[in-house]
């Protein structure tokens, strides 16, 4: 027996609201495919490894990101 398939309606506002709260895009939201052709890494440190990092981004007035990037950089520029 063949099964129907779900039709998607939207309705589109009459008109945009004039508070950006009911603009809000709230269909996409959370969807990172939209934001950045950037790709997430993650890894694992120690709770020290990690409260040193921070400690030392914040002296010198930047990001964990940052500096990893910046390391990652360098490194495969010596090769």
């Amino acid at each position: 027996m063949a099964t129907k398939r779900p039709v998607r309606r939207t309705v589109a506002p009459a008109t945009p609201s004039a508070t950006l709260m009911g603009n809000q895009d709230t269909r996409g939201k959370g969807d990172s495919t939209s934001r950045k052709k950037g790709k997430c890494i993650t890894f694992w440190v120690t709770e020290e490894q990690k409260q040193e990092i921070s400690a030392y981004a914040a002296e010198h007035n930047t990001t964990v990101s940052r500096l990893i990037i910046e390391g990652l950089e360098m490194r495969m520029s010596k090769e």
